[in-house]
């Protein structure tokens, strides 16, 4: 996947730059691709990423087939050319690189969700629930706190290099941040924030009506139906 980053960035030196923005555990490079035609202003921003639960291969795979589709027809699509025009898409292929190498050691890896890095003292278990580890609304509802589940939030909210990263990452360009999305292979379904069953996005309606549209436009092309909603509605 790192190698195919970089010939996208080689092949695509107009519209893509590769950016290093964290370490793993393991000390494996977190790198996104940035696609967007340059500009000497500030543009908004759409995040991708990919790959947060190790065992969930094919999100990593929808990653680069989304890559491949955007630089496959910039210059001939006319929406997507002024798309690139006015936004820039962050892509990050593989989040959790660590526990993606390890779900490919061996049949007895393949299921493996959590990061790689050790337990606490009191634990013998690895890893953590990346997408549990956030600081928002951290440790609520949800998680566990059995090290050794593989919904675990952590020791602490960032206790993961990986979380700390993308934190980090976002924060320094929250203002330009036109839209967050992370990829799962769990079902057919959009799900909006929050995950808590007691709070409420302040921008609901909107999301409801964006979601709602991505899934009529899926349906409309692949015929699949999408369930559109928060994780305490639908899942």
């Amino acid at each position: 996947i790192l190698e195919w980053m970089n010939m996208m960035q080689n092949d695509y030196p107009d519209v893509v730059t590769s950016v290093t923005y964290g370490e793993t555990y393991e000390k494996r490079n977190i790198s996104l691709l940035k696609i967007g035609q340059k500009s000497n202003e500030p543009k908004k921003m759409i995040w991708m990423d990919c790959g947060i639960h190790a065992r969930e291969w094919i999100a990593p795979a929808f990653c680069q087939h989304f890559v491949k589709e955007i630089l496959g027809s910039y210059k001939t699509d006319q929406k997507i050319g002024e798309m690139l025009k006015l936004v820039d898409f962050y892509v990050t292929p593989v989040l959790n690189m660590d526990g993606y190498v390890y779900s490919w050691k061996d049949s007895t890896t393949r299921l493996w969700r959590k990061t790689r890095s050790p337990g606490t003292a009191e634990c013998n278990c690895n890893g953590t629930d990346l997408n549990r580890n956030f600081y928002a609304n951290w440790g609520m509802v949800g998680i566990s706190r059995d090290c050794c589940s593989e919904i675990y939030n952590g020791a602490s909210p960032l206790s993961e290099t990986e979380a700390v990263a993308v934190t980090n990452f976002l924060s320094t360009n929250r203002d330009n941040i036109l839209c967050f999305l992370t990829i799962h292979s769990y079902g057919q379904l959009i799900l909006l924030p929050y995950g808590h069953p007691n709070i409420s996005a302040p921008n609901e309606d909107e999301l409801m009506k964006v979601g709602l549209a991505a899934a009529e436009a899926i349906k409309a092309v692949h015929g699949v139906a999408y369930t559109v909603g928060t994780p305490p509605n639908v899942l």
